[in-house]
């Protein structure tokens, strides 16, 4: 019966790491491996770590406190207009990159058929709707589960083929190195895995679950997911410089043979429709939650659907919507130092969490997390106000001071709620 628990929790939250490795992740991995070897697999271990200690934060307030994460935002929060701000960010951003999840799910498709891809993008949204339609949190949980375990399992398998050299895939994996111009690129590898929807995700699927049960099944999801994404940018380490996903099933092919551009297919289409079923469903959750509707399962469905339809659009139409990716970036880019604010001054509310609140070393440890994501999302916002403006700073050292002394006073802000509340 315990074996039968574990299990179920861990398909059940299978569903974070399917996610977070959709076609952003694969790309980003792909090109950090091509590009840059092994140097940057330490960049991969912390985020699967950082996520890892969020994800558990958002899910252990639902669990505790029966409500969800928006629920509870919504209630104990002094500033409502902020929760509104939060929930449209998120939601906006699951709405902007919904047509990226499906247009990703077929370019994999198209690297080994020649279907068309207006049927594609048809089939792809209708498959995607068939499930969240069902509404069982268990089927498409399970669903995603297996897609993701294939296609990691089938990345593993190559990558232990590869001739790599596993002293030097250690010391990537323990030596923080930024060479020359990779600077984006590790930040591209932790935003890609920690992203904001994905704690509403999280929290929304975390109801009557038992804590024990809910970090077992998460430490195991989320540690393969991240393994995944290692072995992603291991594959990518034998292709050009210039790589991308046919030169990543190249390489494969001297391992798969004639088999190697239906192994990427069926990988990134495997990132590609999780991702495409996980965005629109996390966008209910975040509506469904912070609106007061009599019917939360009416705006629940309303919202997956509209969020899903938009996504097919845009992919049938071709059209990338600039402005409203480059606002859904900056207010991104805000909302995931907000989030994380927002988690450890909950996990630290002993009126909410009890005996279950915040250790003083995984206070620390938070809070490390924070500056990271801090410097993430006001570098974000940066290239957004480059955009729009026509400019860029071009110095790497005076952006980095730009963004680390733009984080202090969050950092400030949140270390002062911490010690209040343990004086509590």
């Amino acid at each position: 019966m315990q074996l039968n628990k574990r299990i179920s929790s861990i398909l059940l939250w299978s569903i974070v790491s399917a996610a977070f490795i959709g076609p952003g992740t694969l790309a980003t991995a792909t090109a950090a491996g091509a590009q840059y070897g092994t140097q940057l697999i330490w960049a991969l271990v912390f985020s699967t770590i950082a996520c890892l200690v969020l994800q558990e934060m958002a899910a252990r307030i639902t669990i505790i406190s029966g409500e969800g994460l928006g629920s509870i935002m919504k209630n104990k929060s002094k500033s409502q207009l902020g929760v509104y701000f939060i929930g449209f960010s998120v939601v906006l951003g699951c709405a902007a990159y919904q047509a990226g999840n499906i247009l990703g799910a077929i370019s994999g498709v198209l690297l080994f058929t020649n279907f068309s891809k207006l049927g594609l993008i048809l089939a792809t949204g209708l498959c995607c709707g068939a499930l969240l339609w069902k509404g069982s949190i268990k089927l498409i949980t399970t669903s995603l589960g297996i897609l993701v375990a294939i296609m990691g399992l089938m990345f593993l398998f190559i990558a232990f083929q590869l001739p790599l050299s596993w002293s030097d895939v250690v010391e990537g994996a323990t030596i923080p190195n930024i060479p020359d111009g990779a600077s984006w690129i590790v930040l591209g590898l932790v935003g890609t895995t920690i992203v904001p929807y994905n704690l509403f995700l999280g929290a929304g699927v975390a109801k009557n679950e038992v804590l024990s049960n809910m970090r077992f099944g998460l430490s195991i999801s989320v540690l393969f997911g991240g393994i995944i994404s290692i072995a992603i940018l291991l594959v990518a380490t034998n292709a050009s410089s210039e790589s991308g996903f046919a030169d990543v099933a190249n390489v494969l092919g001297s391992y798969l043979g004639n088999w190697a551009f239906v192994f990427m297919g069926v990988g990134l289409f495997a990132a590609g429709i999780t991702s495409s079923i996980t965005s629109p469903m996390a966008a209910a959750i975040i509506t469904s939650s912070i609106i007061g509707h009599q019917d939360k399962n009416k705006v629940y469905r309303m919202t997956w659907i509209s969020v899903l339809f938009i996504g097919m659009l845009f992919g049938m139409l071709d059209f990338k919507p600039l402005s409203v990716i480059i606002a859904a970036q900056a207010l991104n880019g805000l909302v995931l130092p907000l989030m994380v604010i927002v988690l450890i001054i909950f996990t630290n509310n002993k009126k909410i969490m009890g005996e279950t609140s915040n250790s003083w070393l995984l206070n620390i440890l938070c809070l490390f997390i924070l500056n990271i994501v801090l410097l993430i999302g006001f570098n974000n916002c940066l290239k957004s106000i480059e955009q729009i403006f026509t400019f860029k700073v071009e110095s790497s050292a005076i952006r980095f001071m730009i963004l680390q002394v733009s984080s202090i006073l969050p950092l400030l802000y949140t270390i002062i709620r911490v010690i209040k509340s343990k004086k509590v």
